[in-house]
């Protein structure tokens, strides 16, 4: 009935970080099937529940939920356990967007709550980053510093 009314939800804000990801053309975005598993979970419904709640705005929402999920996957990784692989690629899709929301901080519209949510999910991204990162990897990063 009022619509105009209506809170935005951390679904709007994962919106944002899709576009952007097709627009690069990476393939840094979340499949469809992945995404419409993800905004099924306990943790993605009860984050868009609550997070205005906390002063922080649709995208502190996304980056909480972020950091949750790969934050709990970075644990599991360093504790030796299983990840599917399915999983991984959550986490490692998860922290592309960890790491859009911090550097985008100056074009969105943001609460001061959002930029410590916004900067702890960076800081989460960067650590699954080092810890997941690959010989190869490695070796294209030093090429491309020593240019």
């Amino acid at each position: 009935m009022f619509s105009f009314f209506k809170k935005k939800n951390i679904n709007l804000a994962l919106k944002y970080c899709q576009e952007h990801h097709k627009k690069i053309g990476l393939g840094q975005e979340l499949s469809q099937e992945m995404l419409d598993m993800v905004t099924q979970t306990p943790l993605f419904k009860d984050i868009d529940n609550r997070f205005s709640g906390m002063g922080i705005s649709h995208y502190g929402g996304l980056a909480w939920f972020s950091s949750e999920i790969v934050g709990t996957i970075s644990k599991q990784v360093k504790e030796g356990q299983e990840v599917s692989e399915d999983m991984y690629l959550l986490a490692e899709k998860m922290a592309t967007v960890s790491l859009l929301l911090a550097n985008s901080i100056h074009s969105l519209k943001l609460t001061k709550n959002d930029l410590a949510a916004i900067l702890n999910t960076g800081e989460i991204a960067k650590e699954w980053l080092d810890l997941t990162r690959t010989p190869e990897q490695e070796k294209f990063m030093a090429e491309m510093f020593a240019r």
